[in-house]
């Protein structure tokens, strides 16, 4: 019963999670007539940007990280 339980679960997530890439790659930009191609290119370099970003903030926690390991040390 509980496999059965943890199973829709993960398949619930799993269709919502399809839902949401389809509609965020389904919008489409009112900005003009532009083609498929340049539009799927824009939004691919926005999800590149927000990798880029979200690989900046790791690091600043992983140096801070290693200041609060050598500060715990130090005790």
């Amino acid at each position: 019963m509980r496999k059965i339980w943890i199973l829709s679960l993960l398949a619930a997530i799993i269709v919502s999670l399809g839902i949401f890439t389809f509609n965020s790659f389904g919008k489409e930009d009112s900005a003009g007539q532009k083609s498929d191609v340049t539009k799927f290119s824009e939004k691919i370099d926005r999800i590149l940007k927000n990798q880029e970003d979200i690989i900046a903030r790791l690091t600043d926690i992983r140096q801070e990280l290693d200041v609060i390991r050598v500060r715990a040390s130090a005790r």
